[in-house]
C-alpha cells in the first residue's frame, strides 16, 4: 500500500512540475506579447498625425504608464513562477512586491474625484501594509 501511495506521489509531483513549466511559458509568451503591444501603444500615441509628433494628453500618459506597470508585474509574476518552478517554494517576498506593483497602479491611475475619502484611505493603509510587510521581509532576509 505504501508504494503505491509513494508511486502516486511521485507521478503528481512529476505532472505539477510539467504544469508549472506550461505555466512559465504560457506567461513568457504574455509578457512578450505585451512588450510588442506596449511599443506599439507607445509609437501610435506619438505618431498620431491629429496631435502632432510628440504630443500626448495626461490620460494618454496614463494609460502608456499603466500599460508598463501591467509588463512589470507581468516580469515579477515570470519571477515568481521562474522561483517556484526552481525551488518548489514561493517565496513571499516577490509576492509582497507583486501586490505593490498592482497596488501602485491602482493609485497611480485612480481618479481620486471618483472616490470617497474613505476608499482612498484603505488604499492607502493597504500600501502601506505592503511597503511594511516588504520592509520587514527583506529586513528579516538580512539576518
Amino acid at each position: 500500500m505504501s508504494s503505491k501511495i509513494d508511486k502516486t506521489l511521485e507521478i503528481l509531483h512529476e505532472s505539477k512540475k510539467w504544469m508549472v513549466l506550461a505555466v512559465l511559458v504560457l506567461m513568457a509568451l504574455l509578457v512578450a506579447a505585451s512588450i510588442i503591444e506596449l511599443a506599439l501603444v507607445v509609437f501610435r500615441e506619438i505618431t498620431d498625425p491629429t496631435k502632432g509628433i510628440l504630443f500626448l494628453e495626461i490620460e494618454e500618459f496614463l494609460r502608456i504608464f499603466g500599460f508598463v506597470f501591467m509588463v512589470l508585474i507581468g516580469f515579477e509574476l515570470l519571477e515568481s513562477i521562474t522561483i517556484y518552478f526552481k525551488e518548489n517554494v514561493i517565496h513571499a517576498e516577490v509576492v509582497i512586491l507583486i501586490a505593490v506593483i498592482a497596488v501602485s497602479r491602482k493609485m497611480i491611475l485612480l481618479d481620486m474625484e471618483k472616490y470617497e475619502a474613505e476608499s482612498l484611505m484603505a488604499l492607502s493603509l493597504i500600501m502601506l501594509s505592503l511597503g511594511a510587510s516588504y520592509y520587514f521581509i527583506k529586513r528579516s532576509n538580512k539576518r
